[in-house]
C-alpha cells in the first residue's frame, strides 16, 4: 500500500530530464514564430507537467535541469553556461525560481492527493475484512477470512493452526501466547512480532483456540505495521463476537435441556399415570367384585386392560425412539422394499385403532423401490396415521397417496380432523407438542411427529404441513429422497430413442 509501481518509478526517473529535452525540442521548432523571451514559459510548463507526475525531488531536479539547458541552448554566447546579457541573467533567475516553487507546490498537492487515494482505498479494505468478519459464525472462519485478506493485500504468506496440533501447543509456550486466566466468555487476541514473523493468537476460556503464523519476505515496514495492526483489531472485535455468541448457545442449549427434561418427566408422570390407572381400576373391579359382575362387564374390563396396556406399550416405545435420536445412536439398516409392503404392515398395525374410521390407500400402478431403513419408515407412517386417526370423526375415510416428483417421493396422508391452525404447523413436530379439540379429540404424547421428522430426517428427507382447515381437514406429506440408481435408470428410460 502507497508504494510506487512500476509506472511511477518510471516517471520519476525519466522525467526530470526528459521534460527539458522535450521543452528544447518545441522551442526548437517554435523559434521562426515565437519570441526569444516566451522560451522560459515552455521549460516552466515542462516543470509542472514533472511535478504533477511524480513527487518534490523529480520536480526539482526537472527545475535545475531547465534552468541549465535554457541557459546552454538560449542565451549567449549560445551552448556555453555562460551569460553576458543582463535581461538573460533575470530571466533564468525568475526560470528557476518560479520552477522550484511551482514544482515544489504542484509535487506537494500530488503528495496529498495519492495520500487520500491510499487512504480510501485502505478503508475500503478495512470496509470489505468487516464486512466479511460479520458473516463469520465460528472461530476457524474469521481466521480464515483475516488470512485471506492479509495475503491479498500485503503478500504476506499465512499459515494457521488448531487445537490438536503439535505446531500450536509448542508455539504457544514458546511466545507466552496463551492466557490462563481469561474467563468465561471473555477473549484475547495476542499479537507478537518477531522480525519478519508475526504470531496471532485467539484465546477464550477454553485456551488457545486457534494461532495464525504470518510471515513476511522482509521485516515489517511502518505502514505494514499500521495496516496489519488495523486487520487485527477487526479480526479481534469479530472474535469477541464469536465466543459471546457461542456462549450464549451453550448457555441457551443447557436452558432448554433442562426445560426438556422437566416436560420429559412431567409428560411421563401424567401419561404413564393415566393407562396405570384404569389397569388397576379394572383389575382392581376384577379381583373384589369378579362375582357381582357378569362375563360381558368381566370382559369389558378385561378389554380395557388390554387396550390401556398397549397404549402404555406403545408410550414407552416412542419415549425408547426419542431417546435413540436424540442420543444419535439410530442406524440405519437400508434395504430395498416398496412403499405398498411398509402401508400394508402399517394398515395392519393400526386396524385396532380405527373403530369407525376408514383408510384409502391410492397408489400409482408403477412404484419405485425405496432404499430406507423398512422399520423406521413404517414406525413414521404409523405415528402419522395413528395421529390422524385420533383427530378423524367417525364415519369418515383417511387417505393415503403417493406420488413422485424429480428427485423426491411425496406421501401425503389427509384426515378430515378439526385442522391445525397455521402458526402451528411447525410446532407440531417439535417435542411434547400436543393440541386437545375438548374431550372429542384429546392430545396425545407429543412424541409420534417429533420421532417420525426425526426417522424421515436421517433419510435426507422431511414432514410438514401440506394443507389444513377447519372445514376439510388435514393433510401432512412426508417427503423421502428417490434412490439415485432409479433416477439414472429413468433418465435412461427417457433418451431411449425407438424408432418409427
Amino acid at each position: 500500500m502507497g508504494l510506487p509501481n512500476i509506472r511511477e518509478r518510471c516517471l520519476v526517473w525519466t522525467m526530470p530530464w526528459l521534460a527539458p529535452l522535450i521543452a528544447t525540442l518545441i522551442s526548437w521548432v517554435l523559434s521562426p514564430v515565437l519570441p526569444k523571451a516566451n522560451y522560459a514559459m515552455i521549460y516552466l510548463a515542462g516543470v509542472l507537467l514533472t511535478a504533477v507526475t511524480t513527487r518534490v525531488k523529480p520536480a526539482l531536479v526537472c527545475a535545475v535541469l531547465s534552468f541549465l539547458t535554457y541557459n546552454f541552448f538560449h542565451t549567449e554566447p549560445h551552448f556555453t553556461f555562460f551569460m553576458v546579457h543582463q535581461e538573460d541573467i533575470l530571466t533564468v533567475t525568475l526560470l528557476i525560481f518560479v520552477a522550484v516553487v511551482t514544482g515544489h507546490l504542484a509535487a506537494r498537492l500530488r503528495e496529498k492527493v495519492i495520500a487520500l487515494e491510499d487512504s480510501s482505498r485502505w478503508n475500503q479494505q478495512q470496509m470489505l475484512l468487516a464486512q466479511e468478519l460479520a458473516g463469520c459464525v465460528n472461530g476457524p472462519s474469521v481466521m480464515k477470512t483475516l488470512a485471506q485478506h492479509l495475503t491479498q493485500c500485503f503478500s504476506f504468506t499465512t499459515q494457521t493452526y488448531y487445537p490438536g496440533s503439535d505446531e500450536l501447543a509448542s508455539l504457544t509456550a514458546k511466545y507466552g501466547l496463551s492466557s490462563p486466566h481469561i474467563t468465561s466468555a471473555a477473549t484475547e487476541v495476542i499479537f507478537k512480532e518477531d522480525k519478519a514473523r508475526v504470531l496471532v493468537a485467539f484465546n477464550s476460556h477454553r485456551g488457545c483456540m486457534g494461532l495464525l503464523k504470518i510471515e513476511s519476505d522482509a521485516p515489517l515496514t511502518s505502514l505494514q505495521r499500521s495496516g496489519l495492526d488495523g486487520f487485527i483489531g477487526l479480526a479481534r472485535l469479530a472474535w469477541s463476537r464469536v465466543v459471546l455468541s457461542e456462549t450464549l448457545q451453550q448457555e441457551i442449549t443447557v436452558k432448554e435441556r433442562e426445560q426438556l427434561r422437566s416436560a420429559l418427566l412431567s409428560s411421563i408422570s401424567h401419561d404413564l399415570r393415566t393407562p396405570l390407572a384404569t389397569m388397576i381400576g379394572s383389575v382392581s373391579s376384577l379381583i373384589e367384585l369378579r362375582d357381582a359382575l357378569d362375563q360381558a362387564q368381566q370382559d369389558e374390563l378385561l378389554q380395557n386392560t388390554l387396550s390401556e396396556a398397549q397404549r402404555l406399550n406403545r408410550y414407552i416405545q416412542k419415549l425408547l425412539d426419542m431417546t435413540r435420536l436424540g442420543h444419535g445412536e439410530l442406524t440405519l439398516d437400508r434395504d430395498w422394499v416398496g412403499l405398498d409392503d411398509i402401508l400394508s404392515v402399517v394398515i395392519k398395525r393400526s386396524k385396532p385403532l380405527l373403530q369407525d374410521v376408514t383408510v384409502d390407500i391410492s397408489l400409482p400402478p408403477e412404484m419405485p423401490l425405496l432404499y430406507v431403513h423398512p422399520a423406521l419408515i413404517e414406525q413414521a407412517l404409523f405415528n402419522v396415521l395413528e395421529n390422524a386417526i385420533r383427530f378423524a370423526p367417525p364415519g369418515t375415510a383417511i387417505t393415503v397417496s403417493a406420488f413422485t416428483a424429480e428427485t423426491q417421493l411425496h406421501i401425503d396422508i389427509h384426515d378430515e380432523g378439526p385442522g391445525i391452525p397455521p402458526e402451528s404447523w411447525d410446532s407440531i413436530f417439535d417435542m411434547f407438542f400436543t393440541m386437545a379439540h375438548g374431550d372429542q379429540y384429546p392430545a396425545g404424547t407429543g412424541l409420534g411427529l417429533a420421532i417420525c421428522q426425526g426417522i424421515l430426517g436421517a433419510h435426507g428427507g422431511s414432514a410438514s404441513v401440506f394443507e389444513s382447515d377447519s372445514t376439510s381437514g388435514t393433510t401432512l406429506r412426508l417427503s423421502l429422497p428417490l434412490p439415485e440408481t432409479q433416477l439414472s435408470s429413468k433418465s435412461d428410460d427417457d433418451d431411449t430413442y425407438t424408432g418409427d
